[in-house]
């Protein structure tokens, strides 16, 4: 796909994404009332917009500097164990979890740490590493259970979102930002065989950190409020490559457009679908994405 076709497919996301905002803000906005659109709906809107770009964007990280197309975060147990830490604020430091955002993305960053010294050390390929990831994931999850009476497979709704949760998320989504632009060429450097790379001098495990670490933060900040969400990630963002069929760098505004799409529509449908009752995000978020599997699948399968 051409440039000029990508810049056109942004801007049909871009208005996709603004018209499912509007109805997210003012669908029974007579019935509800400015003062509940500002304190409620709004800080809800602008979290989902926020966290879907981040959740797809660090699996674009993930994937490029892993060099492994079906891999994100949450098979790596960074999501769980951010809703595992969140659980443990609640039950024993009760007065933190109105930072969970704040806790979520450090949690995310110590948990990349970990397996930076340990997971990420297999070099005989991704298989080992999605395998040892995963098991983490359910361990985590597994405590997550034992300790709430919830799952950490269970979804979760964006309903109680507050506006420090979104303040807090915008902060961690800029920090993240403006790493992501100090190290863009390095991100580019990726899209090289490894063999290149090495020929070139250029140390993958030094120079992934800080891109590895802006994804693990930004998906432990996200999975905080919004909980575990399994493969989503790896569809959409194999979905834009298939379209796009271009390096990750020329890819990663049109994917955090299209997270933005999908989770606010997804967060539309829980709020909406039932009069009287919410839905949990991710769950929606899941089941919109599952058909799209489908769809990669059969396209793998023609290319094939």
């Amino acid at each position: 796909m051409t440039v000029k076709k990508i810049r056109q497919l942004e801007v049909a996301v871009g208005i996709l994404l603004l018209f499912l905002c509007g109805i997210g803000l003012f669908v029974r906005w007579k019935t509800t009332g400015m003062q509940t659109i500002l304190q409620l709906r709004l800080p809800r809107v602008l979290f989902a917009v926020c966290g879907g770009a981040m959740l797809t964007v660090s699996a674009l990280l993930f994937q490029t500097t892993l060099r492994s197309n079906y891999i994100d975060g949450s098979m790596l147990g960074i999501a769980n164990g951010a809703e595992l830490m969140i659980a443990l604020v609640n039950v024993l430091f009760s007065q933190l979890v109105s930072y969970r955002v704040l806790v979520g993305a450090l949690t995310g960053g110590l948990i990349l740490v970990f397996l930076r010294g340990t997971l990420f050390k297999v070099q005989r390929g991704s298989f080992f590493l999605i395998l040892g990831g995963l098991s983490l994931a359910l361990l985590l999850a597994a405590a997550t259970q034992l300790i709430t009476t919830g799952s950490g497979f269970q979804g979760k709704s964006l309903s109680n979102t507050t506006w420090l949760d979104t303040w807090l998320l915008l902060i961690i989504l800029l920090a993240g930002v403006l790493v992501l632009i100090w190290r863009w060429d390095q991100l580019n450097v990726f899209a090289l065989p490894a063999l290149q790379t090495s020929q070139l001098g250029f140390d993958e495990a030094k120079n992934s950190l800080a891109l590895q670490m802006i994804a693990g933060m930004w998906l432990g900040a996200v999975s905080a409020v919004l909980g575990t969400v399994f493969f989503v990630g790896i569809v959409l963002v194999q979905l834009i490559k298939l379209l796009t069929r271009v390096v990750s760098g020329h890819r990663a505004w049109l994917t955090a457009l299209t997270g933005g799409v999908v989770l606010v529509c997804a967060d539309d449908l829980a709020h909406f679908l039932l009069p009287t009752q919410e839905l949990p995000t991710n769950a929606l978020l899941m089941l919109l994405t599952a058909p799209l599997i489908l769809f990669l699948l059969v396209r793998w399968t023609r290319e094939v």
